[in-house]
């Protein structure tokens, strides 16, 4: 551009300079005095120009500059983010193939126990076709005999199955912690909420340093609202609001270590018995009444624990004028089915009673 005009500028110079010529000498030297003039502020609002367009040459410049040096940055984040998103997937990948592996194999150990259990199935009901059978021909006592004893056998098959039924919702139970005093603060049947406020509370109830470990077992733990809705209760001569909550852990540690710190903060946790044995319950304590301990005196614990795989209903006494437990005795679980109950003899016999003596069963 500065080129463009400084070529102008001498070609206006120059016919001015022919028709200066012919002027007198006077106005010669004030025209080129003038031309002058002209010619410098030519040049000078060229050079204006051209600098502006330098500069504005430099800004766009530095602005490219600016936007490839964004380009950039952000390319190099998509690519971190790409790797870690590869990382990720292939992690997530190996977790599948993982849990994918482990269904398998629960899947197979079900197939076999139901393979097992249609063996067992179709074992009693041939039995039972022939107990039937037997019945209809049978003519004499030792006739009668045999069918008696084929009819036990059945009972006892059906018995061992349906016990490992019933022993697996206790196992269950044994991981859950049951608090019937946790002060939702405000009469309310909204389940979200008082999950919300349960979980606020056993929070609350933790030590400082022990947060952490608490908020592992908390994800690991399903909050279970057992009633309708909260409803008044007196506890320590404070009036709450409250319903029964059950607090169901992966597993019996985890049960544990939330039921330690639930009783150093004042709560009362107990065990949710399933609704199938609470009729065993009561008869077992009913056979420890027997045995001379009573509710007036004496305080009666009745736990499950597990021994060697098979889970047992215990027993333990305290006078409530003081002293400890006492081991009172331990207890066979029931079968599910509670119309095979009649059928056993010596159902409240205990396995053990206090001071490790076996008995027979």
């Amino acid at each position: 551009m500065e080129v463009i005009f400084g070529s102008i500028s001498k070609v206006m110079l120059s016919e001015m300079e022919a028709v200066v010529g012919k002027a007198p000498r006077l106005l010669q030297d004030s025209i080129k005095e003038g031309m002058d003039v002209l010619v410098r502020a030519v040049e000078e609002t060229m050079s204006s120009i051209a600098e502006r367009e330098k500069g504005e040459g430099m800004e766009r410049k530095e602005k490219e500059r600016l936007r490839d040096e964004h380009m950039v940055r952000i390319e190099e984040r998509l690519e971190r983010l790409e790797r870690r998103t590869e990382v990720r997937v292939s992690e997530v990948e190996k977790k599948a193939v993982v849990g994918l592996s482990m269904v398998k194999e629960k899947v197979k150990e079900v197939e076999k126990w139901m393979e097992g259990a249609e063996k067992v199935e179709s074992r009693v009901k041939e039995l039972e076709e022939k107990v039937v059978e037997e019945k209809e021909t049978a003519e004499d006592k030792e006739q009668t005999g045999k069918v008696g004893r084929l009819e036990g056998y059945i009972v006892k098959l059906r018995v061992k199955e349906t016990v490992k039924d019933m022993e697996a919702k206790v196992r269950t139970a044994m991981c859950g912690v049951k608090v019937g005093n946790f002060n939702i603060g405000e009469e309310t049947d909204n389940k979200e909420l008082i999950v919300r406020k349960v979980l606020g509370e056993v929070r609350k109830a933790v030590e400082k340093k022990n947060a952490g470990q608490l908020d592992k077992v908390l994800r690991r733990t399903r909050v279970v609202v057992l009633g309708k809705r909260t409803e008044v209760r007196q506890v320590g001569g404070e009036t709450i609001q409250s319903v029964p909550i059950l607090l169901q852990c992966q597993d019996r540690k985890d049960a544990q270590e939330l039921e330690g710190t639930l009783k150093g903060a004042g709560y009362f946790p107990t065990l949710h018995w399933p609704e199938e044995i609470m009729d065993f319950i009561k008869g077992v304590r009913e056979e420890v009444g027997r045995r001379g301990v009573t509710e007036q005196r004496s305080w009666i614990r009745i736990r499950p624990e597990e021994d060697e795989g098979r889970v047992r209903i215990r027993v333990d006494t305290k006078p409530k004028k003081g002293g400890s437990f006492r081991f009172e005795g331990v207890w066979a679980c029931p079968p599910l089915n509670p119309y095979l109950w009649e059928k056993m003899e010596g159902l409240y016999t205990p396995l053990y009673v206090g001071g490790g003596r076996k008995e027979s069963r």
